[in-house]
């Protein structure tokens, strides 16, 4: 079933991203230490270049190296949080796609089991008919007698079924708005 297929391409989809997120986050922690880090470092050399050397001197090396090393560690971790946010919006979109997916495919369910009882009426009407034409007038009065009874219950099958497909159709349609929706809001994928 198609619906299947695509329920597990968008799991498949769903864990890539996931992924992509850990990945991500380790990076931003990553960077954020390694900035921190050297940060201290060059404060500490400062400060030891300024007990050793010519204050003036060690002062204007340290605020000339600090500024650089602070504005580039937030530009990187700014950057690794657009990409983060752009994944996280795809996953959103990927989960609505995912419930989607799964409303349509218990919606095509119930219309299938409703086809089935329907298959199984249209047999019996049929049976109904031959052992009508086969035994006779008799036969044939008490045939017709039970096609009527049975086609209130196939009508109202009909009736069902047709319920069931308007509902499939428009949940659909719902789970088809909400994910341009989401598309329309995260436009950076």
């Amino acid at each position: 079933m198609q619906q299947m297929l695509m329920l597990e391409k968008l799991q498949l989809k769903k864990n890539k991203l996931d992924k992509k997120l850990r990945y991500i986050h380790a990076w931003r922690k990553v960077s954020s230490i390694i900035f921190a880090a050297t940060f201290a470092a060059v404060l500490i050399c400062s400060v030891v270049a300024a007990a050793m050397a010519a204050p003036p001197v060690s002062a204007a090396l340290a605020a000339a190296t600090s500024i650089p090393l602070g504005s580039m560690g937030k530009w990187i971790d700014s950057l690794l949080k657009n990409y983060e946010n752009a994944v996280k919006g795809q996953k959103e979109i990927v989960n609505c796609m995912n419930v989607g997916t799964y409303v349509t495919i218990k919606d095509l369910d119930s219309i299938r089991v409703l086809i089935d009882r329907l298959e199984i009426e249209i047999e019996s009407l049929l049976k109904n008919a031959e052992f009508a034409v086969i035994n006779g007038d008799e036969a044939v009065r008490v045939g017709v007698d039970e096609i009527r009874k049975k086609l209130d219950v196939f009508m109202k099958n009909i009736e069902e079924l047709g319920v069931q497909a308007d509902n499939c159709s428009r949940d659909i349609r719902r789970a088809r708005t909400v994910i341009l929706q989401r598309i329309i809001k995260h436009p950076t994928h």
